[in-house]
């Protein structure tokens, strides 16, 4: 993103090139690897803003260190995940801002891709997404994870993980990742004393459907709805990429602090603390606090 003639375009194959150019205000990259290898970093200390599709680092002690490098030089460190920007999360936002589920019990989240041969590490290749996922719609970070695996193919690391994330609000999120089924599913399902929401992010079955509970005063009396009916709710076309450049087009042209970049970074310290907990047949692992929210995305409690 440059100042000049907005309608030349340029192309080059060497990084080094868009460091160099004084006119060139921002960097992105396409994937974590493409970040890796020290050119976010690069790009940074070069005054760049950077967008990094995906997890900025593959720990989280890079993660922090490219946060604090973007600190010290007054430059904008952005993760994109289209996860968090799809309709159906943006309208569960909505909802869960409303106050539409109450109180939140406890998050289910399922996910489910099939893998040939030594593919990547269940944790990494399925579990940062969704632990992204239930963090933004929480806005809240886990002090505790506990997880066991099992490998059924006999490689050096697990097919399929199930694990548990516990919050100082009481709220519990249930993980079931798995790199065996036979399909592609990922479902997510937050429980309330309201309502439920079940999002469904699989190929067939795209949507977000609300489940009142018929005790649940006056909120949805207004609906004539059958004993254990639902709504289901209409959702526009997929905008994810558009939202996610705008805002990162929206946080390099206004000053702001780097909140998104640090909770990438608390995301990342989740999913190791899954595989320190998996790697411990299960032991639980105490998670330090992290980034503090402001208090108006904490959504719910539960005495």
């Amino acid at each position: 993103m440059g100042r000049a003639d907005p309608g030349a375009v340029r192309w080059t194959n060497k990084l080094d090139d868009l460091l160099l150019d004084e006119e060139l205000d921002a960097v992105a990259f396409a994937s974590t690897e493409l970040a890796g290898g020290g050119r976010a970093h690069a790009a940074l200390a070069s005054d760049k803003h950077v967008l990094v599709q995906g997890p900025v680092a593959f720990t989280s002690a890079e993660s922090d260190e490219l946060v604090g490098l973007a600190e010290r030089r007054g430059r904008r460190l952005l993760t994109h995940s289209p996860a968090l920007l799809r309709p159906g999360v943006l309208r569960l936002h909505r909802l869960l801002d409303r106050g539409v589920l109450g109180d939140v019990y406890y998050v289910h989240a399922s996910r489910a891709a099939r893998r040939e041969g030594d593919g990547p590490d269940v944790l990494w290749d399925l579990g940062i997404e969704t632990v992204a996922l239930v963090l933004d719609l929480l806005g809240d970070q886990p002090v505790e994870a506990v997880a066991r695996g099992e490998s059924y193919l006999g490689l050096d690391r697990p097919d399929v993980v199930v694990a548990s994330l516990g919050f100082a609000t009481g709220i519990r999120v249930y993980l079931h990742l798995s790199r065996l089924d036979g399909e592609t599913a990922e479902r997510l399902s937050i429980v309330g004393s309201e309502a439920t929401a079940v999002l469904d992010a699989s190929e067939q079955q795209r949507g977000l459907s609300l489940y009142p509970k018929r005790q649940a005063p006056g909120m949805f009396d207004e609906l004539a709805l059958d004993p254990g009916g639902h709504i289901r709710f209409s959702l526009p076309e997929d905008d994810s990429t558009r939202l996610g450049c705008a805002r990162f087009l929206a946080a390099v042209r206004s000053p702001g602090d780097l909140q998104n970049a640090r909770k990438a970074s608390a995301t990342i310290a989740v999913v190791e603390a899954l595989g320190l907990s998996c790697a411990g047949n299960g032991a639980p692992e105490t998670i330090a606090p992290g980034t503090e929210l402001p208090d108006q995305n904490v959504i719910a409690f539960r005495s």
